[in-house]
């Protein structure tokens, strides 16, 4: 592994987007690449796109599995990787054409682990773009002081050195929600120090990306998942970054789902209380209390929390009750047509907006061309 990139593409039914992700791929500054795309048992013509771009060229490897889910998916890419770097790039997003060359650059220029790049959210259907969470240019950043990265969750705006991710063997746990939290806090944890490049380097599609929210993703997938989070921060020493977890996502999820579940006593209710108790066992009340590290506590989930933390059990069904009722808003339908025509017209002549058309213009030509 002395040089390169692996460029790791789990791919389920994804036909319509595919090509476009694997030319972004292709069409680089930076050569020196794999790209590992993986079909996860589509019942599309997925595998066709994927076969035909492995014998177009040398650098795409076409694999096929049975559906096993997108955790194991991305794990056996992550086996796979024979490249210095690897990348972890959803299929039916696509890439600037100095990503890997400006990721891999500060890489080598800081000898780091792991490079953190911004990325733009875009929408294929009304052109609407924005900045997600954008950070500033940095170098040999710590976890533990950088608060901005408490809330980095997300795998695709990061490379990392394959080695070091192979050497600690970070598994791709199966929930259908939350996999990336997990990933990143296992690394993020792990790395000595990282940094981060100023460049959008990745370009989201907001269409297609949502898991159905039902009442068992949020009991059987996202409450277990703040219990593995929590034993990961919990052994890496890590407070600051599980109580901004806890004070942002956990209540923001109680929120969505116990209108839900409702007041009536029910086994929903029961795994939501169980989780949640598993969540706070043993932690300390100070950083809730008193916000020791200046993460402005919500007040409206304080209570919650505190009853959690007390195991006070009555609280706890006063609280869930408090919750449980549906919420006013109506929600407004982005769905709609005039919704659509009103934020094309806003977004039509916006930089960040142009800076994307244009790229997946040149992207589909580039498919267009190898398909003639």
């Amino acid at each position: 592994m002395d040089s390169g990139l692996s460029v790791i593409i789990p791919a389920y039914n994804v036909k319509a987007w595919l090509a476009e992700a694997i030319e972004s791929c292709l069409d680089q500054t930076y050569s020196d690449i794999e790209v590992i795309v993986i079909n996860d048992g589509s019942t599309d013509r997925t595998g066709e796109v994927m076969d035909r771009y492995a014998k177009l060229d040398s650098r795409v490897r076409s694999i096929h599995q049975d559906n096993a889910g997108a955790g194991i998916t991305r794990a056996r890419g992550q086996e796979m990787a024979r490249k210095k770097y690897m990348h972890f790039l959803d299929a039916d997003d696509v890439l600037s054409r100095r990503a890997f060359k400006t990721l891999v650059d500060k890489a080598e220029a800081d000898k780091v682990d792991m490079v953190c790049g911004n990325a733009v959210v875009f929408s294929d259907q009304t052109f609407n773009t924005r900045n997600y969470f954008p950070h500033p240019e940095a170098s040999n950043l710590l976890f533990r002081d950088a608060k901005r990265y408490w809330k980095s969750k997300v795998m695709w705006r990061w490379i990392f050195n394959t080695e070091f991710v192979q050497k600690n063997a970070f598994p791709h746990f199966p929930y259908k929600m939350g996999q990336d939290v997990l990933y990143m806090y296992m690394a993020l944890t792990k790395v000595p120090s990282f940094s981060q490049v100023a460049e959008q380097f990745y370009y989201f599609r907001q269409e297609h990306k949502s898991t159905p929210t039902t009442v068992e993703i949020y009991t059987d997938h996202v409450m277990p998942h703040y219990v593995e989070a929590r034993k990961i921060l919990v052994d890496a020493g890590q407070p600051g970054p599980l109580v901004k977890f806890i004070n942002e996502n956990y209540f923001r999820d109680i929120l969505q789902v116990m209108p839900r579940i409702g007041r009536q006593p029910s086994p929903d209710r029961d795994k939501i209380i169980h989780y949640g108790l598993e969540l706070f066992d043993d932690l300390p009340e100070e950083p809730f209390t008193k916000d020791t590290f200046g993460l402005g506590i919500n007040p409206k989930g304080l209570p919650l929390f505190l009853a959690m933390l007390r195991k006070d059990d009555a609280a706890i069904q006063s609280e869930l009750d408090r919750w449980a009722a549906p919420p006013m808003a109506k929600e407004v339908d982005k769905r709609s047509t005039f919704h659509t025509i009103r934020r094309r017209i806003k977004s039509a002549l916006r930089p960040m907006s142009l800076t994307v058309r244009g790229r997946l213009r040149t992207l589909r030509k580039r498919a267009a061309s190898r398909r003639a």
